[in-house]
């Protein structure tokens, strides 16, 4: 399961990156404009997934001690200074969202494989309190990553901006 988790994070990682990179070739205007996506624009977009990405990242350094998370100046500082630091401004957005992705996958790499398969407890963002099979979350995180790039790519489709990031074999040599 370990190196399972350990591919996807790299790929989500490597997609993500060529997502950024195709997004910065679209016409002027476009990622910013609501296109009816669920958080609005491609912009929109990008920002809920670095800001669910440090979220979860932050909720994974209290299920345990992980030296990865416990020095990462992302994870000390508050969640809402992290999100609204980069609200509304792109670049910052992507640097966030790369940052993040690098901690991600330092992270799978750490977390012992024994430990995957134990109870994890968190709260969502709306106070509800779930108990979920630790690997389960990563794959959820990880997962949640494939769903909105899938939103980004028609919506640059739709507009004629190349881009072809979401193939997993594609990223894996």
């Amino acid at each position: 399961m370990k190196a399972i988790l350990e591919s996807v994070a790299e790929y989500n990682a490597a997609a993500m990156d060529a997502m950024l990179a195709a997004i910065a070739k679209a016409p002027a205007g476009l990622a910013a404009r609501d296109v009816g996506l669920y958080y609005k624009s491609v912009d929109g977009t990008v920002e809920h997934l670095a800001w669910a990405l440090v979220l979860w990242l932050k909720r994974y350094a209290g299920f345990g001690s992980y030296h990865c998370l416990a020095s990462s100046a992302l994870i000390a500082k508050p969640l809402d200074e992290t999100r609204d630091g980069v609200r509304g401004d792109s670049e910052k957005t992507a640097a966030l969202l790369r940052e993040a992705d690098a901690l991600m996958i330092e992270f799978v790499k750490e977390v012992p494989e024994s430990e995957l398969s134990r109870r994890v407890t968190y709260r969502t963002t709306d106070g509800k309190e779930f108990s979920r099979t630790f690997w389960h979350t990563i794959f959820q995180v990880l997962n949640h990553g494939t769903h909105h790039r899938g939103e980004i790519s028609a919506i640059l489709d739709m507009n004629g901006v190349a881009n072809d990031f979401n193939g997993f074999t594609s990223y894996l040599y």
